[in-house]
């Protein structure tokens, strides 16, 4: 079994640990906010340069995170327990927080400049994952949380999380979420990191400026179109739609999605820019 514990429960947890346990638990991993299944996070162990034993996946993969300098955008790993067969890991305490997946029910047409904000953290947040060699596999609306008023976005539990190697993922390597699984996960027999992670941003984005997934099912996934709303900035809509091609080599990278006219409205689209000059 897997429980957190915020920074500020640690004296707390070591007097009454089965208490706390019980309440913290991570029950999202067995059936996520919006209604998906998904599979039971990894219960693998890792060596990691420090540490005389294997450790839990996900601790191993949060200790990649945390060496400096971190992420601001990544929920921080003070510590953690093993007590029998639980796993125990002591977290930042996000205050005045809720989840997006809240945010985005408590909100009414959120604007684009908000959604902005938002999207510049969690790309951040990825581009660092990927740098320290680490797939997440399971963003969605109810793994990141928002502080407010100031909108601070932060990304939490690594449960489904894998290291990345120079080798694809295999389709059965995918944890996370059903709704969030990119088509190559369920057409192909092996996926890639980065490609996964650029629709993920497509999936966020869409449902921050829609209020609802933009695929419900493994059909959706596969076959299904998107409608976007036409109050929606042109660039936006661009975005969007390139991140959720549904092939991968056709697939924004990582990197064009930072620099989308999107998020920089005073500068032009240099994907676009790109296209025109190959069609010359």
């Amino acid at each position: 079994m897997f429980f957190t514990l915020t920074h500020t429960h640690c004296s707390a947890a070591l007097n009454r640990c089965c208490e706390v346990m019980e309440s913290r638990c991570y029950r999202h991993r067995k059936r996520c906010s919006n209604g998906g299944t998904q599979r039971a996070p990894s219960r693998k162990s890792w060596r990691i340069d420090g540490h005389s034993k294997p450790v839990l996946a996900e601790v191993a993969m949060m200790i990649r995170l945390m060496n400096a300098p971190r992420c601001p955008n990544i929920i921080r790993l003070h510590n953690w327990l093993e007590i029998e067969d639980n796993f125990v890991l002591i977290l930042e305490y996000a205050e005045s927080c809720q989840t997006l997946h809240q945010y985005i029910k408590d909100t009414a047409d959120i604007e684009e400049n908000q959604a902005r904000q938002l999207m510049r953290q969690l790309i951040r947040a990825v581009m660092f994952c990927t740098e320290r060699g680490v797939f997440h596999g399971d963003i969605h609306t109810a793994n990141i949380l928002v502080t407010l008023p100031r909108l601070k976005l932060k990304l939490i539990d690594f449960g489904c999380a894998q290291p990345i190697t120079q080798k694809p993922f295999n389709k059965s390597d995918y944890r996370g979420a059903g709704h969030g699984m990119p088509p190559e996960a369920l057409r192909c027999r092996v996926f890639h990191a980065n490609p996964a992670y650029v629709w993920t941003i497509g999936i966020m984005l869409y449902e921050i400026m829609h209020g609802r997934l933009a695929f419900n099912n493994r059909q959706s996934i596969m076959f299904g179109s998107v409608q976007i709303h036409p109050r929606l900035s042109t660039a936006c809509v661009d975005l969007t739609s390139q991140c959720l091609i549904r092939n991968p080599a056709k697939r924004l990278q990582l990197h064009q999605v930072e620099e989308h006219c999107w998020f920089n409205p005073t500068t032009p689209n240099p994907v676009k820019q790109l296209y025109k000059r190959r069609k010359n």
